[in-house]
């Protein structure tokens, strides 16, 4: 099984976004193993919008387009330059604008933060110290994001974590509210804003749950 392949909801397979390939392989186990160039990034703000980095998604059926879930993805990579980013991306568009979320691990200034950027109009940016027992520099961390109803909730563990277990850094209120969606994509995002070189990331056990608005 390659990485998003079968997952139900989805087109049951993943493409680059935008076309955008990177140096990259597959497994059987349905692990993804990504390689950036440098001068990557996805960043918004008034004069700046860089969206080139390689992002690996599948993209949601219209049949479960505005349905609640649980998306999950666990990050492992080797964390050496300003800014390397490992992510679970979300990228959603409507008839008047482009909304997209990136949660994952981020170095800055020497240390492995879990980060997320929540891009509406511009980005922000959250980081968070990982807790003693979660060593980012030789340590994956499980990624969970969570649609309810119109709110998304972003929520981190260990390897050996669950949903239910994991520990919440961001409540995105209404980022779903009343939105008439066109396309919806979502997967493994990593990038390095450095121009010196790019970061190599393994992403695997990408797991997708729909569940029922009410619960």
């Amino acid at each position: 099984m390659v990485f998003a392949h079968g997952l139900e909801g989805t087109t049951g397979h993943a493409e680059w976004l935008d076309g955008r390939p990177s140096a990259y392989s597959t497994e059987e186990d349905g692990s993804l193993s990504l390689t950036t160039s440098p001068g990557t990034d996805w960043w918004t703000f008034p004069g700046h919008n860089a969206t080139n980095g390689p992002a690996y998604v599948t993209t949601v059926s219209e049949s479960h387009i505005h349905h609640d879930f649980v998306a999950s993805l666990l990050i492992d990579g080797n964390w050496i330059q300003q800014y390397d980013q490992g992510t679970l991306f979300l990228h959603l568009t409507t008839n008047e604008e482009t909304k997209w979320i990136k949660a994952g691990v981020e170095r800055e200034n020497e240390f492995n933060y879990i980060s997320a950027v929540v891009t509406q109009k511009y980005s922000d940016w959250s980081i968070l110290s990982p807790p003693p027992a979660l060593d980012l520099s030789n340590q994956a961390i499980r990624i969970y994001a969570e649609r309810k109803k119109g709110d998304l909730v972003i929520s981190f563990g260990s390897k050996e974590s669950t949903h239910e277990t994991s520990t919440m850094m961001r409540e995105v209120k209404g980022f779903f509210h009343d939105l008439k969606i066109r396309s919806f994509n979502i997967g493994a995002m990593a990038c390095s804003p450095s121009k010196l070189k790019g970061v190599s990331v393994l992403f695997s056990d990408f797991r997708l749950e729909w569940r029922d608005s009410d619960e």
